[in-house]
């Protein structure tokens, strides 16, 4: 007992068997309580469900039967003899849970009277075509329907046998629970004060050598570090004051040293880091947050101490983040990686570029990384404002085009005067042009919609191979009077994805009539679906002009349009971005492979549902 380790060790044993006499107290109580439960889940509650799919089975040989009585035999004496197996399963699975006293017995009056059920339809069916359709009635209203409404009672005397049994282990569970909750939480309360009375003892008379040195660490802590203890004892307080000492001489010289400055220099660092306006945070190998600044803890709502060694996961919580950093770990970038991402905090909204380097030692070896949320706010705001300034321009130039357009109708159709050639000439170009524009309007607005954070996709499960055939059908006549061959493969067993068919349908039909456009007679168009990598791949391929290398990796940006010499086709330029907006959307990606005078093949992908997977 004269060392500070056997003192506390008494302690620790103490508050030991304590807990471990509550934890004994508590198992006990919650295994017994956890028998009972399983019991009422296992027994009772498999019974209902059986009993309620026995009764579905039952309600459908009815409806079977009354569908036979009138007239479609064929149907109802299918849908009747499909359910008897149904019912005959279910039955013989409750006749193996039997568990409450007259149960036995019910079930095999279930029994009896579901033959009688089938033989009395048997019968019907045996004098059917013997009978008259009034006579069939009768039949079912005297010898089918009461033997059906007696199956029903037995069913629902067996629903509220196991009901009722089940309501009883309930309320049995509910007072085993309350007397083990009072039981453990008296045990507990008990050995709470116990804990804290012989704590309290120990504590006392351990401590007052430890509060000694503290009152002289205090003197070290403001500069004064020629601060000597007197030792007293030969136990661990005695040994800490001695080995103060000896680091109250090693800081005096320590003071001086290169590491000294070397640490000045880290903790200026530190500074400029904590200084730094935009959140910042550094992880180390495992993910783990190292340090954060000032503009962390506010935003996120914080603090350095509350963060640290804790995965960066659990205070910042956005998915994304951890595959972009995951990239960087693996090699995949070489410096750093950006994305955008949104964050609410006390009813401010944020947007952040999120900017990640890597930390490397003088062996090129990663040590973490340094993520950087730099706030692109009034950006985004700015962003917004553009496309709500473009949606409100599209409207408003939408109605004196429809005019002029309308007016250019007129004048072609001499229905106010007759042109000569040259001014249906110009009248002709002048009609073109509003055309132009008035799709660059409808794209406008269409893009405008699909920016707006307010849009709302009408995601549903959906046959991706049906959505194909049903847009590639206005195509089939414009393409045989262009002389272009349209043909397709489709994969019928594909798996039903999560899409909005308008906008899926919308992507197909521009993939399409882009390859109309660029195609001549003789050409081929083709589409195709498969499966690779949890995916669906659909690809709309031609044997057209192609594309010039340079305009591949641009050709998805707004206003981007193709030169070219040989075909006068011109586009608006948005169709490509706004399938890019909404493939993306749904959670895929979209791109394009082509050579010039070989033909273009424009391929997008949509995830596949995890339960197809």
């Amino acid at each position: 007992m004269r060392s500070l380790r056997q003192k506390f060790s008494i302690i620790y044993l103490c508050l030991v068997i304590i807990i471990a006499l509550v934890g004994m107290i508590s198992v006990f109580n919650f295994y017994g309580l956890t028998k009972t439960i399983d019991g009422l889940m296992t027994d009772n509650y498999t019974s209902l469900k059986i009993i309620n799919n026995m009764i579905e089975s039952l309600e459908r040989q009815d409806s079977a039967i009354l569908t036979y009585t009138s007239g479609n035999r064929e149907l109802g004496l299918k849908v009747f003899n499909s359910n008897i197996d149904r019912f005959l399963m279910w039955y013989y699975r409750e006749e193996n849970n039997i568990t409450e006293a007259g149960e036995k017995e019910l079930v095999a009056q279930i029994k009896k009277h579901y033959m009688k059920y089938i033989n009395s339809f048997d019968e019907l069916t045996t004098i059917a075509d013997m009978v008259s359709q009034a006579q069939i009635m009768e039949f079912y209203t005297t010898e089918i329907n009461p033997t059906f409404q007696l199956l029903k009672k037995d069913l629902q005397a067996l629903w509220d046998m196991n009901e009722t049994a089940m309501f009883r282990g309930k309320a049995r569970t509910a007072q085993n629970a309350e007397t083990s909750t009072y039981l453990v939480l008296t045990v507990s309360l008990i050995a709470a004060i116990g804990s804290f009375l012989i704590s309290k003892f120990f504590a006392n008379k351990f401590t007052r050598p430890v509060e000694q040195l503290t009152e002289s660490m205090k003197q070290v802590q403001t500069g004064n570090l020629a601060t000597q203890i007197d030792v007293t004892s030969d136990d661990e307080i005695g040994q800490l004051s001695r080995e103060f000492n000896k680091m109250t001489e090693r800081l005096l010289s320590f003071e001086q040293s290169t590491l000294g400055k070397a640490m000045m220099e880290k903790s200026r660092s530190l500074a400029i880091v904590r200084s730094i306006a935009d959140p910042l945070m550094v992880l180390d190998n495992d993910y783990k947050i190292m340090l954060i600044n000032k503009a962390f803890e506010d935003i996120f709502q914080t603090t350095e101490t509350h963060v640290y060694k804790k995965h960066f996961l659990e205070i910042v919580k956005v998915s994304e983040l951890y595959d972009y950093i995951l990239a960087i770990f693996s090699g995949q970038y070489i410096q750093y990686k950006e994305s955008i991402f949104y964050h609410e905090s006390n009813n401010v909204h944020y947007y952040f570029k999120i900017i990640i380097n890597k930390v490397e030692d003088i062996e090129s070896k990663m040590n973490g990384v340094v993520v950087l949320f730099q706030n692109v706010t009034e950006l985004k705001e700015l962003e917004r404002m553009k496309t709500n300034f473009i949606s409100t321009i599209s409207h408003e130039f939408k109605t004196p085009l429809t005019s002029i357009m309308m007016g250019t109708s007129l004048l072609a159709e001499c229905n106010i005067g007759d042109l000569n050639p040259t001014q249906k000439d110009v009248l002709s170009s002048v009609e073109e042009d509003c055309h132009k524009l008035d799709r660059l309007v409808d794209d406008l607005l269409h893009l405008s919609k699909l920016e707006s954070t307010k849009y709302v996709y009408d995601m549903k499960l959906s046959e991706i191979d049906s959505v194909i055939e049903c847009a590639l059908k206005p195509f089939h006549q414009q393409a045989q009077a262009k002389g272009v061959e349209l043909h397709y493969s489709l994969d019928h067993e594909l798996p039903e994805v999560y899409i909005d068919k308008e906008r899926i349908t919308w992507v197909l039909n521009n993939l399409i009539t882009n390859a109309l456009k660029y195609t001549q007679s003789g050409d081929n168009i083709s589409i195709t679906t498969y499966i690779h990598d949890h995916k669906i791949y659909v690809s709309i391929a031609d044997t057209g002009v192609g594309i010039p290398e340079e305009y591949v990796d641009k050709i998805f940006e707004q206003f981007v349009q193709v030169e070219n010499s040989d075909l006068e086709v011109r586009g608006t330029g948005l169709g490509l971005s706004i399938a890019k907006a909404i493939v993306h959307a749904h959670g895929g990606s979209i791109w394009c492979e082509s050579k010039p005078n070989t033909g273009s093949c424009f391929t997008f992908t949509l995830p596949i549902p995890t339960e197809y997977s």
